[in-house]
């Protein structure tokens, strides 16, 4: 059938659906005016909108669709072709069998093919990281952290009595913009990537303390370094050299030491402050030579703290460029070695994908495309917990997850299909976490009496921190589908949005207020939580559980005071102090009847246990991601 017909029948595929069989159309390969004359039908090319025949005959060429009925796929014949992997797709119980089929043999119709049938066809717009408002006809859902839309500052406004709310997020969009030197002209320092005029003298023990303190803590978290063979050329006698004729190599040399530094002798919060900084300068100023992805990646890496977060995305990015273009990911090593090309493809899956997730963007990797094997990564087990294997299967649950539910084409499917799909990704999230050992299972209590040494409780807290910002990202996206609705669903969708923001400030006090701290972690996270308590604590008033969320909201604003101290100011806490005020202000004029507490209240959204709620903006109830001219996801990478 010609490409149009076929376009055409991608939406109608699988669309009629009952009991056991499934009515598929159909394009006929003869079209009807040689069907009747019974002669052969051919093309002289695929894109040909007719056939030969009645192109000689000045005919009209039309191609007749038929449906004919096929049966469904067996349930067994499903996970044959998943493999029988623990993590492969499931299906959720609380969607129907016909939308759940429709879901898994969904056609790959893609929102350009609709731009493509339609010239006339609207922008569709995700939530970007831009400096404009989001707009009203934005698509709201994101897989980003959860941040205030302008329309929830608005709502949440109105339920206060004043703008109080408005001022905080501008002040926080003022220091945003201004550490990422987003301002005409920012006050901080740009960085630039050229190596300093004065070289840094550092003494053959503080290098060799710096190595080993990152592969102590850093490399088995990012295990794609050869620790025999780096030393080898780092201790060599004639070193000085070596990094003159291998400018990779010394960026390579300068990032691990910039990394060891900063868990050995402490880093700095600002850019351009601090001995790792000024390490890590020299690497950046050799950045121009650098034309393979593993001295990119520890580069990156270093760029994920807050010192030089206005550079994370662009270097975890540009290190997935160079390992696709490589062919690191069809296992093409060029005679390189195999086990370190390998482990390097991998770890950049990792960041790279969940940086991408993250911040709401598609991936530069393609899934489809990759054919090189996990390889084993012993520093990176801890006990029984394969940390390493865990989080590249976790790396491709949320890529499966952006494509299915956050994507620009996510936006054509529609509500229950949208329950389906999230539905999978809850399932399969589930599996993710029960086949992570107990003590560092996310989603169970935290017991830091179960690890043993820094690096297995730094590689469970970022776990759970992990589980829960997927959690939150599904939540949202289901509240936000369901804003129009009061459903078992929405209510469940609810409360585990309210249990992962809980359960992330409860964490908090074991995060290490340290520069070498991943900024998603130290900073991201717990605002994130934050802002989502606040919301339910402003538009659930007297629910009981309003007093818990208050008070974890004063723990949240005890941690960013101690962020704060550790920072040295870099990274003040009065606005959230201001939300504690503010909030539990709020509460108590409610309480005390100053205040009517439904007021600015368009419509009903019952939170669990409660039994009159209201939420003002159902195309808020997300959460979504900008806040008038901030948007942070961008600039906060994991």
């Amino acid at each position: 059938a010609p490409p149009n017909l076929q376009l055409s029948l991608l939406k109608g595929t699988y669309a009629d659906m009952e009991g056991n069989t499934v009515l598929q159309p159909k394009a006929s390969k003869t079209c009807d005016d040689c069907k009747a004359r019974k002669v052969r039908c051919v093309s002289d090319n695929a894109d040909s909108q007719a056939c030969i025949n009645c192109i000689k005959r000045r005919a009209r060429c039309h191609f007749s669709v038929s449906k004919r009925r096929v049966k469904r796929p067996a349930p067994e014949s499903l996970a044959a072709i998943n493999g029988g992997d623990a993590l492969a797709p499931s299906l959720g119980a609380t969607s129907s069998p016909a939308h759940r089929q429709q879901l898994e043999k969904r056609p790959s119709y893609l929102y350009i093919d609709h731009l493509l049938e339609n010239r006339q066809a609207s922008g569709r717009r995700r939530n970007e990281s831009s400096l404009v408002k989001v707009r009203a006809h934005d698509s709201y859902g994101s897989s980003g952290l959860a941040f205030f839309s302008e329309r929830r500052i608005t709502s949440i406004s109105n339920r206060l009595g004043h703008t109080k709310l408005r001022d905080i997020m501008e002040a926080l969009a003022s220091i945003i913009n201004s550490r990422m030197n987003r301002d005409i002209h920012p006050s901080g320092p740009i960085i630039k990537f050229h190596s300093p005029s004065t070289p840094l003298q550092i003494s053959d023990e503080s290098a060799k303390s710096y190595i080993r303190a990152y592969f102590d803590y850093v490399h088995p978290m990012y295990p794609f370094l050869d620790r025999t063979e780096f030393e080898e050329k780092a201790f060599k006698p004639h070193l000085v050299h070596l990094m003159k004729v291998n400018p990779p190599f010394s960026a390579l040399y300068h990032t691990v030491l910039a990394l060891g530094c900063q868990y050995q002798d402490g880093g700095s919060f600002e850019p351009g402050k601090g001995i790792p900084w000024r390490l890590y300068q020299f690497a950046l100023g050799s950045f121009s030579d650098i034309l393979v992805p593993k001295e990119t990646l520890v580069n990156a890496i270093f760029a994920h703290n807050s010192s030089c977060v206005q550079i994370g995305n662009m270097l975890t990015t540009e290190a997935a460029r160079m390992a696709q273009l490589l062919g690191f990911n069809r296992a093409t090593y060029h005679g390189e070695n195999e086990s370190a090309c390998s482990r390097t493809f991998w770890v950049v899956y990792i960041l790279e994908k969940m940086s991408s997730f993250v911040c709401g963007r598609a991936s530069v990797l393609v899934d489809y495309d990759i054919g090189t094997p996990v390889p084993d990564a012993h520093e990176a087990v801890f006990g029984d917990f394969d940390w390493f294997l865990t989080m590249v299967r976790f790396s491709r649950l949320i890529s499966k997850a952006y494509e299915m539910l956050f994507s620009v084409s996510a936006t054509l499917i529609p509500a229950e299909s949208c329950h389906a799909a999230t539905d999978t990704v809850n399932n399969d999230l589930e599996c993710w976490r029960k086949s992570i050992p107990e003590a560092f299972r996310p989603g169970d209590p935290f017991q830091p009496t179960n690890f043993a040494d820094h690096s297995s409780m730094a590689v469970a807290l970022r776990t759970h921190y992990h589980y829960y910002s997927v959690v939150i990202a599904l939540s949202r996206l289901s509240l936000h589908v369901d804003a129009e609705t009061l459903s078992r669903r929405q209510s469940e969708s609810t409360k585990a949005l309210m249990n992962a923001a809980r359960a992330t400030i409860e964490l908090t006090r074991y995060i290490d207020t340290e520069a070498y701290a991943p900024v998603w972690i130290l900073v991201s996270m717990p605002l994130s939580a934050s802002f989502i308590l606040f919301d339910f604590i402003v538009h659930n008033p007297i629910h009981p559980e309003t007093k818990r969320n208050l008070s974890l909201l004063g723990v949240a604003s005890g941690y960013f005071c101690r962020l704060e101290y550790a920072s040295g100011g870099s990274l003040p806490s009065s606005p959230f102090s201001d939300f504690v005020h503010i909030a539990g202000q709020y509460v108590r004029d409610v309480d005390s009847g100053v205040i009517d507490g439904t007021a600015g209240a368009a419509n009903s959204y019952v939170l669990p246990e409660q039994p009159t709620v209201t939420n003002p903006d159902p195309e808020a109830s997300s959460l979504s991601v900008s806040v008038s001219n901030l948007s942070i996801t961008h600039c906060l990478p994991c």
